[in-house]
C-alpha cells in the first residue's frame, strides 16, 4: 500500500522541485518525524509484549514518513543533476529506500516491541537526515533545481 501511494506522488512530482531549497524542506520534516517517532517508540516501549495492529494508511507518520522518502530521493536527484559529491547522492537515495522499508514494516501487525524498534530506527534515519540535508553541499544541490523563474534565469 505504501509503495503504491509512493508511485502515485512520484509521478505527480516528477518535474524539478519549484521549491528553491529542498534541503531545508527536508530539515523541518526530519525533524518533525524524528520528535513523532522518539515519542511513539517510547509509547510502545512501554507494553512490548502486546501485539499491535498495523498502521492505517491513512495514518499521519505513515503519510510523513511517505513525504520524508520523497524529498529525500529529491534531493538524491537534485545532488545527482548538480554534479554534487556521488556519496550524499547515495545517501539520500538509501535514506528514501529505507523509509519504504520502515513505512511497511509499521504496516505490518507485531508487537509493540517490534514497532518501538521500527520508531527508534525512523528516528535515528529522520535525525542524520536533517543533519546532512543541512549541509551546504546538500543545500547547494537543492538549489540548483529551483524553478528558474523564481531565480531570475531564463
Amino acid at each position: 500500500m505504501f509503495a503504491h501511494t509512493l508511485v502515485i506522488i512520484a509521478s505527480a512530482i516528477s518535474t524539478p522541485a519549484a521549491s528553491p531549497d529542498l534541503s531545508a524542506d527536508l530539515v523541518a520534516l526530519s525533524q518533525r518525524l524524528q520528535a513523532q517517532a522518539q515519542a511513539r517508540a517510547q509509547d510502545m516501549a512501554r507494553s512490548p509484549a502486546v501485539p499491535v495492529e498495523a498502521l492505517p494508511p491513512q495514518d499521519a507518520f505513515l503519510t510523513d514518513l511517505s513525504e520524508f522518502a520523497l524529498e529525500a530521493h529529491r534531493l538524491s536527484r537534485a545532488v545527482d543533476e548538480s554534479g554534487g559529491p556521488m556519496d550524499l547522492r547515495c545517501i539520500f537515495r538509501g535514506m528514501s529506500e529505507d523509509a519504504e522499508l520502515r513505512a511497511n514494516l509499521l504496516s505490518e501487525p507485531a508487537t509493540r516491541a517490534d514497532h518501538a524498534r521500527v520508531y527508534q530506527e525512523v528516528a535515528r534515519l529522520t535525525g542524520q537526515a536533517a543533519e546532512i540535508a543541512a549541509t551546504p553541499d546538500a543545500q547547494a544541490a537543492a538549489l540548483s533545481l529551483s524553478c528558474p523563474a523564481e531565480t531570475g534565469a531564463q
